[in-house]
């Protein structure tokens, strides 16, 4: 396993939460200052949004580390069987939970992450073998964004990552991913953080993500 670390030294878990709070307000302020989003966050992190057969899984919080997945032909067919038995925006948003599922557990094996765990924070295991919110919501909006570009996205679009919680009012941070139902608009989350490796994540309406501590 290769392991390519971005920072001279690993986040303490003072800095991961200083890193973790800044992320996560910046995400929360760019609706009003960019028309991409998704993009935008990927951006800030330093990810290329670009098209590309590549996607880069982060990991050990606040995107420290970086492994690649290449997207083979092979499961590139998975990808489009799985979306094309989609018939409508309540299936596919099924589709899109066995596909997280299924890219965190890809991702798991060349990043070393098969250990993560639910919630993981300042206050809990760290290290290259952990995902943050951040960690997470990067990689789904990259393989969203590709799913997207890809045309294989048929009732939702990508929406860009929000944020809730500053600390001072009493909440924890936490940033997720976003899909937009083209009909209605709706935004739901894709959120990832509140399981552990392998597991479907909670896609739910951020109305509702957000009245979650």
């Amino acid at each position: 396993m290769r392991v390519r670390k971005l920072l001279r030294h690993p986040f303490h878990l003072r800095g991961a939460l200083a890193a973790l709070v800044t992320l996560c307000a910046w995400a929360s302020g760019q609706a009003a200052t960019s028309g991409d989003g998704a993009a935008a966050f990927l951006d800030k992190l330093s990810l290329n949004p670009g098209p590309s057969e590549i996607l880069v899984i982060c990991h050990g919080f606040g995107c420290t580390y970086r492994n690649q997945l290449v997207l083979t032909p092979g499961r590139m067919v998975l990808l489009r069987d799985t979306l094309g038995a989609a018939h409508s925006a309540r299936e596919e948003r099924k589709a899109l939970g066995r596909i997280v599922a299924w890219f965190d557990r890809e991702g798991g094996h060349v990043a070393g992450t098969v250990g993560r765990i639910a919630y993981a924070g300042a206050g809990t295991k760290s290290g290259p073998a952990q995902m943050d919110c951040i960690d997470l919501t990067a990689n789904i909006t990259e393989l969203l964004i590709l799913l997207d570009r890809n045309h294989l996205l048929k009732f939702h679009h990508v929406g860009e990552p929000v944020s809730r919680g500053l600390i001072i009012d009493g909440r924890q941070p936490h940033t997720t991913p976003v899909i937009v139902e083209t009909a209605s608009g709706t935004e739901w989350s894709v959120d990832s953080w509140t399981k552990a490796y392998g597991q479907s994540p909670d896609i739910i309406t951020i109305g509702e993500w957000r009245s979650r501590d």
